[in-house]
């Protein structure tokens, strides 16, 4: 669009003396497509949404935190209750990677600690 700054602002002009209700009303009522843009708590309390919502708790803290809902729900979401387990911090499992599964010894993981490697 060549004016749409323009267009913007003569729409703002005009729906600004409307509440959101009586613009969805009087688009419905010619038929004009129209929904209403929410906030982030007004998303957060829909039904539609909450139903979706995951979750996780921070082994360490406790803190527990929403994630926004997936693209789709699968069968693993649903069976874990929507519940996922919590991110490892950084560097949380250098012990079991380096250490365990790739075999450095407890002298070369110090090392490479020291030297800021991990």
């Amino acid at each position: 669009m060549k004016d749409v700054r323009n267009l913007n602002e003569a729409i703002n002009n005009i729906t600004k003396n409307y509440s959101s209700e009586q613009l969805i009303e009087m688009f419905k009522s010619i038929t004009v497509p129209i929904s209403k843009i929410h906030t982030i708590p007004e998303v957060l309390q829909d039904p539609l949404v909450v139903r979706r919502l995951l979750y996780s708790k921070d082994p360490v803290t406790g803190k527990e935190i929403t994630l926004a809902p997936p693209p789709n729900m699968t069968p693993f979401l649903e069976e874990s209750q929507k519940k996922l387990s919590f991110p490892p911090r950084f560097g949380e499992h250098n012990d079991l990677i380096y250490g365990e599964k790739l075999g450095y010894s407890q002298e070369k993981l110090r090392e490479l600690r020291e030297k800021g490697v991990i």
